[in-house]
């Protein structure tokens, strides 16, 4: 965990160095749709992956790496998707990206198009690795592959090449940044990819890779509902901006929404780290150990949120002002609004996860589904009425009603309470293993 801690640390930087470099390079007209095409890049890799990610990070983590039937049905998994499902959707995306993009420059076409659709390929394969990584034991490589912007090696190099964008080719816009991002995305994800692929070489893998998609389908499928549920619920305000509001108050949003995304960090990284230790703990029946455990990070995570969240409270102008640029010092009364809802996230602890890890990611998903729906009806009618401000809290109302619901569902189906205690167990941290 002090590993994984540091590790994220950095992508926090290189993410934080990232947005502000694409901020300056496009300004409060173009950064909007930046984060937009990100966004969406990020949400297409998790559907072309079909949730093998996540069942594989569960079932590694419990196997004995001499089960070769075992390594061999995670390998045929992540073939499918790796040659079929995730060029797919690759290859789908760019080609709309050339269609709906302007098409004054045909370089600027070309070049935003492929970058779109390479991000695409490689956001899925930096989780495929990542995850599986993780699941079998490799735990401090697997680290610097999670986090914001994909980890501390990826945001490190994509935030280097943005940098280099717009010091030495401004004028290449839109499409240097997403080109440049891709880029960063490339040599960490061969590098993970060599270091799974010799956990299981020595297995064998053949059969038709059509049939192993639709095998992957069937069993995976709600972890693929989960996950895009998840991911929409967290973007899908800053995509009705783009559909309602002007290109600048997108931007406004866009960045707020970026910045309040660090109070969850220190959730996000106990939940990467817990999530093989909680499936253990699940196998294992060991209540007495799992719910100190899961209580005690959620006090630990909202002890470092806190560290985030004052400043964010007492300057969000002039803190907006320093990351994006003078000019996004006006979205502070959005940046207010949405850490509301994120803290709410934070409180409430790891229940998600609990869910996911016992099997039950089928009620997870339609728990998240509601919260989309909700999302959509309200906040357009928000962003029509009271504009961005309206948008913001929306989104911040949402996400409470959202994760109290995930609480008091973890709570109900599997008896145990995930939520912040004032008597945590640090020494039961010290002493369980990763």
């Amino acid at each position: 965990m002090v590993w994984f801690a540091l590790s994220y640390g950095v992508a926090i930087l290189g993410y934080l160095v990232l947005n502000a470099a694409a901020s300056r390079l496009l300004g409060p007209t173009d950064f909007g749709y930046f984060v937009i095409a990100i966004t969406v890049t990020t949400l297409i890799g998790q559907i072309g992956l079909l949730g093998v990610h996540r069942s594989g990070l569960r079932e590694a983590a419990r196997m004995d790496l001499s089960d070769v039937e075992g390594l061999a049905q995670l390998r045929r998994g992540v073939r499918a998707v790796s040659l079929v499902t995730l060029p797919l959707v690759s290859v789908v995306s760019a080609v709309v990206t050339y269609f709906i993009v302007d098409p004054s420059s045909v370089v600027d076409r070309w070049a935003t198009s492929v970058g779109l659709g390479v991000l695409v390929f490689l956001s899925g394969q930096q989780k495929i690795w990542a995850n599986y990584l993780r699941g079998f034991g490799q735990v401090r490589f697997a680290s610097l592959l999670e986090g914001r912007s994909g980890g501390a090696l990826v945001s490190v190099l994509q935030s280097a090449f943005v940098v280099a964008v717009w010091l030495l080719a401004p004028e290449t816009g839109l499409a240097g940044a997403l080109c440049a991002t891709a880029v960063g995305f490339a040599i960490p994800v061969l590098w993970a990819r060599s270091r799974t692929v010799a956990v299981w070489r020595h297995v064998s893998v053949s059969g038709n890779v059509f049939r192993d998609v639709s095998v992957v389908l069937r069993r995976d499928w709600r972890f693929t509902s989960n996950q895009a549920a998840t991911y929409l619920n967290s973007t899908i305000e800053l995509w009705l901006a783009g559909l309602v509001l002007t290109s600048w108050a997108t931007s406004q949003f866009g960045a707020a929404q970026r910045l309040s995304m660090l109070l969850v960090i220190p959730l996000t990284s106990l939940q990467v780290v817990f999530a093989p230790v909680v499936s253990r703990l699940l196998v294992r029946d060991d209540d007495q150990r799992l719910e100190p455990l899961l209580r005690t990070g959620a006090t630990m995570a909202t002890a470092a949120t806190a560290t985030f969240w004052l400043p964010m409270l007492l300057i969000p102008g002039p803190l907006l002002g320093w990351v994006f640029g003078g000019s996004f010092s006006e979205a502070a009364p959005l940046l207010m609004l949405l850490t509301v809802g994120n803290i709410a996230n934070v409180l409430v602890g790891l229940a998600g996860t609990v869910l996911i890890m016992s099997h039950h990611e089928g009620v997870v998903a339609r728990v998240q589904w509601s919260g989309v729906v909700a999302r959509v009806v309200l906040g357009l009618l928000a962003a029509r009425l009271f504009g961005a401000v309206g948008v913001a809290a929306s989104a911040a109302a949402v996400t409470v009603v959202l994760f109290a619901a995930m609480w008091f569902t973890t709570r109900r189906r599997m008896g145990l309470s995930t939520h912040l205690t004032l008597r945590p167990n640090f020494r039961l941290i010290k002493t369980t293993a990763g």
